[in-house]
């Protein structure tokens, strides 16, 4: 028997004023708890309780020891409680993420992520410019890869995913201007571009087809930092973009859009989560991270 089971066993037998309470309330026998006591006794080398049959009585030495035990015991448990609170996926999560990839991928993710951890509050913040880290209080930035900050020793990224992207344009826009058979004949096309975080739009597009590889120079007359307004502008035949398959995959197959030069590849967007590295432990983030990589596989 450790010494704090015997101490506990000893705090029961002088609250409840006897060995049998004590084994009651312990579910134990009498005589165990008679040889926890004494076992007890001989390793302090001190009498704690003078025992009759009749009754009990908690010597002097026994009172003081008491008081400590139920102090250390306190202590004990507040220590174990602050434990599973730092292993405990807990407390607010703050996330941020562009309004088109956070609304469509990483939203309809977090119904599964909150019934899995109910005491978990999540923060989502959906905008289309980079936020600080640390400024913004922000646990959790979902990022492409095109926009993450340079190398830190202060942020850690965790890929999540490459989506393909595919080029596309409106039937309409298509019977117009003529369908590019060749990547080069998109310089003499209207295209939608997506705007970075630095501003600079989106307009060398790069196509594979092995093993010949073309980068055009587009002209843009629409650029949007928001992909959903690339996409309708492609429905309301604008122009050609170049888009995330995941967001033009309800438009190509309803035949608003068709994708056009498609046995070309182009490279696709990464994207990352990005959080500061003192929260690499946090059982918040990292159950975030992990259920939205798995989610997002």
């Amino acid at each position: 028997m450790d010494l704090l089971s015997q101490m506990a066993t000893f705090v029961r037998i002088v609250e409840g004023g006897s060995l049998a309470a004590a084994a009651r309330r312990l579910r134990l026998s009498t005589p165990a708890i008679s040889r926890q006591l004494r076992a007890l006794e001989e390793e302090l080398g001190a009498t704690l309780v003078l025992r009759t049959t009749r009754r009990l009585t908690v010597t002097e030495v026994g009172r003081a020891y008491y008081e400590r035990c139920v102090q250390i015991l306190r202590e004990v448990e507040e220590a174990q409680a602050a434990a599973r609170r730092r292993d405990a996926v807990e407390g607010r999560l703050v996330v941020t993420a562009s309004v088109t990839f956070g609304g469509l991928r990483v939203a309809p993710t977090l119904p599964a992520l909150l019934a899995a951890h109910p005491r978990l509050r999540v923060d989502l913040r959906l905008e289309d410019r980079l936020t600080d880290l640390v400024g913004d209080g922000i646990d959790v930035a979902i990022r492409a890869t095109t926009l993450l900050p340079p190398s830190s020793d202060a942020l850690i990224a965790v890929p999540l995913l490459t989506v393909p992207r595919v080029a596309v344009a409106a039937p309409s826009y298509l019977r117009r201007r003529g369908e590019p058979k060749e990547p080069a004949a998109l310089a003499r096309h209207d295209a939608l571009v997506q705007v970075f975080g630095s501003g600079a739009p989106a307009t060398r597009w790069r196509f594979t087809r092995p093993p010949r590889e073309e980068t055009v120079a587009v002209r843009e007359v629409l650029a949007c930092n928001v992909l959903a307004v690339l996409r309708d502008a492609a429905v309301a035949g604008v122009g050609v973009a170049l888009l995330p398959d995941w967001l033009v995959a309800p438009e190509l197959a309803a035949g608003k859009l068709r994708a056009i030069l498609p046995q070309w590849t182009t490279a696709g967007a990464s994207v990352a989560a990005l959080y500061r590295v003192e929260l690499r432990g946090a059982p918040r983030v990292r159950a975030f991270v992990e259920h939205l990589r798995r989610a997002l596989a």
